[in-house]
């Protein structure tokens, strides 16, 4: 059988010969063809080729706009629906295939920066698999903001404003993620309108950076540190909790209940920063007077600071707290510190 999509050119033949009935009936056809074999693009340059050919060929428009977006609809990755059913239910058909096909899928393998701090970009990250995190650099200390999963948008203050990123965004993991330019509101507003502001009230259910920074800023040292000494094993775990290459030695330097911090060397700054959100299992003693204990505990690095010399100190929060008998022991060894 011939394939309908060869016979294009028949329609200006047709329209020069002011046969309308017969370019709106291939034109229509071609629709069709276009909208099943998902080339959207071109079914939607036919559509509106149709409309000029004949304005008042309504039932023939009608019928094959909605073909349109039944044949989108059902070609939406299913996967990723699921993933976002508050934000697509809130959608009519129209809107949601509007947003969906301004998406570009993009992947990202492990420790690879996303949003880079201090920079322009206008782009709006809805994420599908995988896990992100946030970090915040501020005078030579590196800030695990937040961490972040599927059903997570990245970029929500540079997309609806005009402002330059407040922080950095890298994989902790393989990441799946869709991406929507700025660039398309402005055809939003003429195709559309309406799905700018429904998008927006939908991400404003997430925190903005600047009210997460401002509760990392409450919720930093709030516990007392004691000085401790000595030295750890650290151990950096997947999200699986499995370990991953070799394990590594640190000097401990303070401790409290949620959590510790240790010195290490470090030659490149690229290095610290991949530590940032990474989960740590963790064995060193505990000093005589307080049990001489073995510790043996998990907990995620949620910030690093430079010293001089190469030095960083990487500060640890525990997935469980300590006992209070210990840290009772332990402030009795040592002048306890606020920081």
């Amino acid at each position: 059988m011939e394939d309908i999509a060869s016979q294009e050119p028949l329609v200006d033949q047709y329209v020069e010969e002011n046969n309308t009935e017969a370019a709106v009936k291939l034109l229509f056809d071609l629709i069709v063809n276009r909208a099943k074999a998902k080339d959207f693009a071109k079914a939607k340059a036919l559509w509106e080729r149709l409309s000029e050919v004949d304005p008042m060929a309504l039932t023939e428009i009608t019928k094959s706009g909605e073909l349109i977006e039944e044949e989108q609809r059902g070609a939406i990755d299913q996967n990723h629906l699921h993933v976002w059913p508050e934000l697509y239910g809130a959608l009519t058909t129209e809107e949601t295939n509007t947003l969906y096909y301004a998406m570009k899928e993009q992947s990202y393998d492990p420790d690879q920066i996303i949003v880079k701090q201090g920079d322009r970009d206008t782009r709006l990250y809805f994420i599908d698999s995988g896990q992100l995190k946030v970090i915040s650099s501020q005078e030579g200390m590196e800030i695990l903001v937040n961490t972040l999963g599927p059903g997570s948008i990245v970029g929500v203050d540079t997309f609806f404003a005009d402002t330059v990123c407040t922080t950095s965004v890298a994989t902790l993991s393989d990441v799946k993620l869709r991406v929507v330019d700025k660039v398309v509101l402005s055809e939003w507003e003429k195709v559309c309108p309406s799905l700018e502001p429904k998008l927006h009230h939908y991400c404003l259910k997430f925190e903005t950076v600047d009210h997460l920074l401002k509760k990392k800023g409450l919720n930093r040292r709030s516990h007392k540190r004691i000085s401790i000494s000595g030295q750890g094993i650290f151990q950096i775990l997947d999200v699986a909790g499995d370990p991953v290459g070799k394990a590594f030695k640190g000097r401990l330097s303070d401790i409290s209940v949620g959590g510790l911090s240790f010195f290490l060397k470090i030659s490149k700054k690229e290095t610290s920063r991949l530590l940032l959100g990474r989960a740590l299992h963790i064995r060193f003693t505990l000093p005589q007077g307080a049990s001489h204990q073995e510790m043996d505990i998990n907990g995620t690095v949620v910030a690093v600071r430079s010293h001089p010399f190469e030095d960083y100190s990487v500060h640890i929060k525990f997935d469980r707290g300590l006992s209070e008998r210990i840290v009772a022991d332990l402030e009795r060894l040592a002048t306890p510190d606020q920081w």
